[in-house]
């Protein structure tokens, strides 16, 4: 055996290889339950079938429709943008459920302040979801149309592990069922605005292999293709004014749970006119973990102190990002003013979070005054223009349940904590009592196999 290797720039027979036989082509799928729908509704998308040879990227696909206002009153989207109209979406096929998240605006708004920068809200995000760099979504003026085109986050068909292709030759649709969220809480404005959904599609493409590339797809799998993803489920509770410390069971059975996301959103900014979805408050928490059968994880629990260092650090982990010095998130609440009644959060809304006319060190969005009311979502600051403070938080927190064997990205392996058959609970505790009743907003990240076996039952099968 050669004891020295070559580099890869002088590997001159190592180049790309042409791809089998294939085409891809664009497609629109419309509903098939309607042409326009109203907050509270449903939309059902359903995926192809029976297409021999052919295969859907649902990471390469977006949620496209109008949002029409008939001239009652303006609005301002939540800090999720667009997404904040979707409430729950429901994947199942042939009656079988394969995934189903509610409480899904709450987490793109999560996920949208983890993952995302300023900048990206500001410009690719402003166009596609209708996002702000405040603490706000854009305003959609009284009477005036807006298309939105939402990438299909927080799906296992989207989050296959590694990238896999959905096959669409199953002998049955997938159907996507969209809850649309009321008014009150997707919107806010001073009255009641008029909306409609109109013009809905879901925009794909679609790959089509060659028979013969096909055929020895299905030869290598035996006909059976067996899909590795993440996927993504809700349990809420209620954290009540006064108390120092909470026990919230959560409803997660799963044989790999690999983080728990968890917020606490105050109840009464959970009102019409009142930013509710991503008002995150602190409520003074100072250490948090899971009981899953009586067994702590972790075994000494994440404290949130001072400027809550830990608290962030953890979160990063859970995100496998906590080496990543280029990742962008939108965490912004800024510092309490001096005498400010109650100590209310207030924040501002701004680029690194920092406020030079200010006169006092900003705190991060970890800071343990209570935002409660939710209904000023503040400013950019300007050029000799004083910031409008905010009474919105953006307080998260994550708790990682992977091995560290599995590396946090490893495509091969899947290694969090079986919970099957278990009793999951969330254990808070807080340095002073609550001031404010808060929803305890609680979501499992796990691992489910998706199967499909053609020479069997010809529809997937889902293992969690």
């Amino acid at each position: 055996m050669a004891s020295e290797a070559m580099s890869e720039s002088l590997q001159f027979a190592a180049v790309k290889r042409r791809a089998v036989a294939s085409r891809s082509y664009r497609t629109r799928l419309p509903p098939t339950n309607g042409i326009t729908f109203a907050p509270g509704g449903t939309i059902q998308i359903d995926l192809p079938a029976n297409l021999a040879g052919t295969y859907i990227d649902m990471s390469q696909c977006y949620l496209k429709f109008k949002v029409v206002e008939d001239g009652t009153a303006a609005f301002n989207l939540d800090r999720a943008g667009a997404y904040g109209f979707l409430r729950r979406l429901q994947i199942s096929q042939a009656g079988a459920q394969i995934s189903d998240l509610d409480r899904m605006n709450v987490l793109a708004a999560a996920m949208i302040d983890a993952d995302s920068s300023f900048e990206w809200r500001g410009s690719s995000g402003k166009t596609l979801v209708g996002t702000e760099t405040s603490l706000r979504g854009e305003r959609v003026a009284s009477g005036a149309s807006r298309t939105y085109c939402l990438p299909l986050i927080l799906n296992p068909l989207s989050q296959t592990t590694p990238h896999r292709m959905i096959p669409l030759f199953s002998l049955a649709s997938l159907s996507l069922r969209f809850t649309m969220e009321d008014v009150a809480t997707s919107v806010v404005s001073v009255g009641v605005p008029g909306i409609s959904f109109q013009d809905v599609e879901l925009v794909s493409m679609l790959t089509e292999l060659s028979p013969g590339a096909q055929a020895m797809v299905d030869s290598a799998t035996g006909g059976r293709y067996d899909i590795l993803a993440t996927s993504w489920a809700y349990s809420g509770g209620q954290l009540a004014a006064g108390v120092t410390s909470s026990t919230t069971n959560l409803g997660f059975s799963y044989s790999s749970l690999e983080r728990v996301v968890f917020a606490f959103r105050p109840q009464l900014s959970q009102v019409q006119g009142r930013y509710s979805l991503g008002n995150r408050a602190v409520e003074s928490l100072s250490e948090y973990n899971l009981l899953i059968n009586s067994q702590p994880y972790p075994q000494v629990p994440i404290k949130r102190e001072n400027a809550g260092a830990e608290a962030l650090g953890e979160l990063l982990i859970a995100d496998h990002a906590l080496m990543d010095f280029a990742k962008g998130t939108s965490f912004n609440n800024g510092f309490t003013p001096a005498g400010v009644a109650g100590g209310l959060g207030f924040g501002y809304s701004l680029f690194a979070n920092i406020n030079p006319r200010a006169g006092l060190i900003p705190n991060d969005p970890y800071n343990p005054a209570a935002p409660v009311l939710g209904t000023t979502a503040g400013d950019a600051v300007t050029l000799n223009v004083a910031a409008t403070p905010s009474d919105i938080g953006t307080f998260l927190a994550s708790i990682e349940l992977e091995s560290a064997i599995s590396n946090g990205k490893s495509s091969h392996i899947y290694s969090g904590v079986s919970t099957l058959a278990s009793t999951v609970q969330l254990i808070t505790k807080h340095s002073a009592a609550v001031v404010s009743a808060c929803t305890i907003d609680a979501f499992a990240n796990y691992t489910i196999l998706m199967s499909l076996n053609m020479r069997g039952t010809g529809v997937f099968s889902v293992s969690v």
